[in-house]
């Protein structure tokens, strides 16, 4: 089918076959073919391989042919695995969509990614509440002083209040 798509293409067909397929790297054939020529449908493909794909392989592929966004939704749909390099290709697309509401929860949900280097990252965005996530970030691995700097900083003081209060540190405190 994926030889001839002009003559034996059938979407249906296709996806019930694919998934009783033994050989794993026929799948990762699939998705280029879908990457080719039926991108829009790529994530329903995504979907019904799931259980079988290793998600790491599948992230690194979409990152090296710069196609992360297009995969989102399967993204979103593993993210329940906890896997680094879904969590962090996830958390980088919220970075860049500028949208701090969903980094934040997935970043409270999904705790597997390197926090000191998306810390790190944050704190020089130039959007507030990504700062305030990195705040949040540092003070989560008991980096107290990075965390209240970068509040006070950002005059964001009942933050810096909080977060002096929980590390127990009367000299961070006063």
């Amino acid at each position: 089918m994926m030889n001839h798509p002009t003559d034996a293409w059938k979407e249906g067909q296709f996806k019930d076959i694919i998934t009783k397929v033994a050989n794993v790297e026929l799948y990762y054939k699939a998705i280029q073919f879908y990457l080719e020529f039926k991108p829009l449908l790529l994530n329903d493909l995504l979907m019904v391989l799931s259980p079988r794909l290793d998600h790491t392989r599948a992230v690194n592929f979409f990152s090296k042919v710069k196609q992360l966004p297009l995969v989102k939704p399967y993204l979103r749909s593993v993210q329940n695995h906890n896997n680094k390099s879904v969590n962090e290709s996830l958390n980088n697309l919220f970075i860049i969509e500028e949208d701090y509401q969903a980094l934040r929860t997935s970043i409270d949900a999904y705790d597997n990614f390197d926090n000191i280097s998306l810390a790190q990252r944050l704190e020089k965005h130039e959007l507030i509440e990504f700062r305030r996530i990195a705040a949040y970030l540092f003070k989560g691995n008991n980096r107290w002083k990075q965390s209240v700097e970068l509040c006070k900083k950002d005059r964001l003081y009942k933050d810096a209040m909080q977060y002096a209060s929980e590390s127990k540190d009367t000299e961070l405190a006063e």
